[in-house]
């Protein structure tokens, strides 16, 4: 995991000139018409779509404000940054020396006459840190994606595309920093257009020939149209027609390579068809990048991933003259002739399999026989080929590929798709070499598998795993003995694990998550999303995984697997977050553009984005010093001392000013954006209740009532931060103290002799932990009964206990009752008598107790025990009472059975 150094550099923070890079001009009337009349391009197209609007060359930076292409070389930028640092530390010496030496009135008048050159020279200078490249493009620009060599600049909107040719970095960091137009080709005049679908990617290809002349760009619409271009400024007619076009809706169904796979062209109908929802396309992408530690037909592979959660691969997708590293030929002739002998000594399961094995040695043994060029580099060597035109330039389509899982949501809208390219086979590669060392260390690490990320427009990230691998295939020809009905078998993607990149309460609507590649390992990324970037890494999993997969030893290694694939699998870490203060009236509709990994010795790992409001920076340990800390960690039997253990250092973001404190206010323009001209001569009337004025005030009071609350939202901040920094600052301070008192007891030690504190008694400081949680427990009990009888109080006198047994009593009885009428009928009348004869007996009893008690002799019977007088008359009042409810009872149920009776005639 990269340690965060800094959080937003100094450079790139206000009140540098860094931040006017990424930051708006304040709005002018001339170009309002411009973005009134791209607004109402865009307005169809309201649908979220992927904010790709950083792009760099090394160092140089290309981004996308107010619908504009900035460029800035950050490098220069920095170097900028520190000369005005030095400057501003150095002047007040010299205006101390120059108080000292002139008098007041003069100095006033100096002063005077120099303000207004000063102020162009600041004027200048801040203008000069970066340089708008003017371009005929039109519409809000999504996507900048600069060629491998530099030399390029592919602009994409929603329906179109333009290739810029860029300049030289000495053209662009001249004296002169003022707008510079650069030479801009549409690609597809008649194919990229306003009406036709949406353009969802734009690649340029891994093993493409790139140079200053010309280049190899895949693009992707929606509609699931495939193009590769082969530009070449020298000829226009390159710029206008792909090399090679095809639809996947008639590929996915195709049975022969000699049918017709174009996509449909401008102008004509192209009906309904039912695999036009589930093939649309959400993101493509390349699965490698033509290096020697990947497999040879990754980057040959174009991934597609629709939006509905499958994923197509086409392979082998080349231009007609690619560029391939001094491995990769050899590479495939090692896997595909051990493949081709092991089809012919041992009979396969299917015969397409055999063919499509025949067709992989024929498309190889004519790249064989051709002429190459060898490029040398200064970081590798490269040989040019031409494209086999044997089976056919068009690949069969592969897949789909579905996840394997059956707790997926079934509705998932995918955005992004990152592939991670599985390791070269190096021991079939190396057999019988004596040099095995000729390949990079990398070459030998990584995963025999092909990793497959996708993302979610919830932000859930789902890692997959593919295992067979994709090769080349092609569709048969139409001639016999050749191929049966090819079929397109689904393939399983295993689902090793799902994560959430997004708090529910943190989604917006128009959120597009995005994927970007990290420096230092393929298996490390990022994810971008509305206000978040987040980094994920795979390499520790990775190299757990991997030893188990190419073991020889499968004794247990099935267990072993399952082990580490239940673990954690992707570690990630949250590495920017935009604050919820710095949410402008409009936020609902800003986007964090996908961040831009970089990596410079002058920069450092500085991993970039940005908002509209301002931009978005991390400093990262670089990759090498993470390689060697790992060096330099200490294996698990050796035991590290604590006090050698290094404590990190605590890094939080500082604090930015919210974006609406220097914004300008939407008040200022509220006349010019929201009051038609034919009404503005009201606003010097006297106020008149109409309609249009009760309009006027409600937007008025609409727009103002959002301001003032982003206000009182960052003041608010703002206040709190302060008081958190005090409080703090009195921790610091009592630290400080502590320490303080600590050095002065050891040097007191030293020089004195060995000072020793009391020993800390264990049961002591456990005594005291008890009876403080003793006594709170009293504490707790007290407060308990004290609220149980205030509740007692407030709702009268409890129950006692022969309420409650009468209570069930008449509960029982009423049960006994209410029974069914299937039951006899006679049990009523007996049970009827047999109440009354009780309540009769109960009577004549009562009766006689008074007598008897007038017939007692005065005196008591010494026989008897002596029972006071209060005591007896207090049983004979539970007596009556009782008699009293029992004879309540009989009446109940006496006018019961009569209601009863009544509707049973015969009773």
């Amino acid at each position: 995991m990269p340690r965060i150094v800094d959080y937003s550099p100094p450079w790139l923070s206000r009140p540098s000139a860094g931040v006017d890079l990424f930051c708006p001009k304040a709005k002018d009337k001339s170009s309002s018409s411009i973005r009134n009349a791209q607004k109402a391009i865009q307005e169809p197209t309201k649908d979220p779509r992927p904010v790709r609007t950083l792009a760099r060359r090394g160092t140089e930076v290309f981004t996308v404000v107010d619908d504009q292409i900035r460029w800035a070389d950050l490098a220069r930028l920095k170097d900028e940054w520190r000369k005005g640092v030095k400057q501003k530390r150095e002047e007040p010496s010299e205006e101390t020396n120059g108080d000292d030496k002139k008098e007041n009135g003069s100095l006033e008048r100096n002063v005077a006459r120099e303000e207004p050159g000063e102020q162009e020279d600041k004027d200048a200078s801040k203008a000069s840190y970066y340089r708008v490249l003017n371009t005929t493009v039109y519409g809000k620009i999504e996507q900048l994606a600069v060629s491998p060599n530099g030399a390029f600049l592919a602009i994409t909107t929603t329906n179109t595309v333009h290739i810029a040719i860029l300049p030289d970095i000495s053209h662009l960091s001249g004296p002169d920093y003022s707008p510079i137009r650069v030479k801009t080709f549409q690609l597809g005049p008649t194919t990229h257009v306003i009406p036709e679908s949406p353009v969802v990617a734009v690649l340029w290809h891994p093993l493409g020939v790139h140079d200053t002349n010309g280049g190899c760009i895949v693009t992707v619409t929606a509609d699931s149209a495939v193009r590769l271009w082969e530009i070449d400024r020298k000829n226009h007619w390159s710029f206008d027609r792909p090399t090679l076009a095809f639809d996947l809706k008639k590929l996915v169904d195709g049975t022969s390579m000699d049918q017709d796979f174009t996509p449909l062209s401008f102008g004509q109908n192209k009906g309904f068809s039912a695999d036009s929802f589930d093939m649309e396309v959400a993101a493509a992408r390349f699965g490698g990048h033509g290096y020697e530690e990947e497999d040879a037909w990754a980057s040959m592979t174009l991934w597609v991933a629709m939006r509905t959660g499958d994923v197509y691969a086409l392979c082998p997708l080349l231009p007609s003259k690619w560029q391939a590293s001094t491995v990769t030929v050899p590479s495939l002739t090692s896997s595909i002739v051990r493949e081709l002998a092991v089809a012919q000594a041992e009979a396969m399961e299917s015969d397409d399999e055999l063919k499509a094995t025949q067709q992989q040695y024929e498309w190889l043994k004519e790249m064989d026989n051709q002429d190459i060029s060898v490029v040398e580099d200064e970081t590798m060597v490269t040989e040019i080929r031409a494209r086999p035109t044997n089976p056919s330039p068009i690949p069969r389509l592969q897949g789909p590929f579905l996840l394997d899982f059956e707790g997926l949501e079934e509705d998932m809208d995918i955005t992004d798709i990152l592939v991670i390219a599985p390791r070269a086979d190096i021991d079939d590669l190396m057999a019988g070499e004596d040099e095995p060392e000729l390949l990079s260390d990398n070459a030998q690490s990584g995963l025999s598998g092909t990793i497959i990320c996708l993302l979610t427009s919830m932000g859930t990230l789902h890692v997959c795993l593919e295992m067979d691998g994709v090769k080349g295939q092609w569709l048969p020809r139409t001639c016999k003995n050749t191929f049966s009905t090819p079929m397109s078998e689904p393939s399983d993607l295993l689902l090793l694990e799902s994560l959430e990149t997004v708090r529910a309460k943190d989604r917006q609507s128009n959120m597009w998550p995005m994927f970007s590649e990290a420096f230092g390992s393929r298996y490390d990324f990022f994810v971008t999303t509305a206000r978040t970037v987040s980094f994920f890494s795979l390499s520790s999993w990775v190299h757990r995984v991997e030893p188990e997969l190419r073991s020889e030893d499968t004794a247990g290694s099935a267990f072993r697997i399952n082990i580490i694939c239940d673990s954690e699998i992707a570690e990630r870490e949250q590495l920017l977050q935009l604050p919820p203060t710095d949410i402008a009236p409009d936020s609902s509709e800003e986007h964090l553009a996908g961040c831009l990994p970089i990596f410079d010795y002058d920069l450092g790992y500085l991993l970039l984005s940005f908002s509209p409001s301002k931009p978005c920076a991390v400093l990262l340990d670089s990759p090498e010093y993470e390689d060697f800390r790992a060096s330099m960690a200490p294996s698990d039997s050796e035991e590290v001392p604590e006090s050698h253990v290094p404590v990190p250092a605590h890094t939080r973001p500082p604090y930015q000013v919210p974006s609406v404190l220097y914004l300008q206010s939407p008040l200022v323009s509220f006349v010019a954006d929201h009051v038609p001209h034919g009404h503005r001569h009201t606003l010097k009337e006297p106020v008149r209740l109409s309609p249009s004025t009760l309009e006027l005030f409600t937007s008025a009071h609409r727009i103002l009532s959002a301001y003032t609350h982003a206000l009182e939202v960052a003041a608010s901040d703002l206040f709190r931060r302060c008081e958190r920094l005090q409080g703090e600052m009195r921790g610091q301070l009592t630290q400080l103290v502590e320490i303080g008192e600590r050095i002065q007891d050891v040097s007191n030690g030293t020089v004195r002799g060995t000072v020793k504190r009391p020993p800390v008694d264990r049961e002591q400081v456990l005594s005291s932990r008890l009876s403080a949680a003793q006594s709170r427990q009293v504490e707790l009990t007290e407060r308990y009964n004290n609220i149980r009888l205030r509740i007692i109080k407030a709702g009268g006198r409890p129950i006692s206990e022969k309420e409650k047994a009468w209570m069930k009593e008449v509960d029982a009885l009423s049960t006994s009752i209410s029974e069914e009428d299937g039951k006899a009928k006679g049990e009523l009348a007996e049970r009827l008598e047999t109440a009354t004869a009780i309540a009769k007996e109960l009577l004549s009893k009562m009766k006689n107790i008074p007598d008897v008690v007038d017939s007692a002799p005065s005196t008591p019977n010494t026989t008897h025990p002596m029972v006071p007088q209060r005591l007896q008359k207090a049983k004979v009042a539970d007596a009556m009472s009782m008699v009293e409810r029992e004879s309540a009872v009989i009446d109940a149920i006496t006018s019961r059975l009569e209601r009863l009776s009544s509707s049973f005639p015969d009773l």
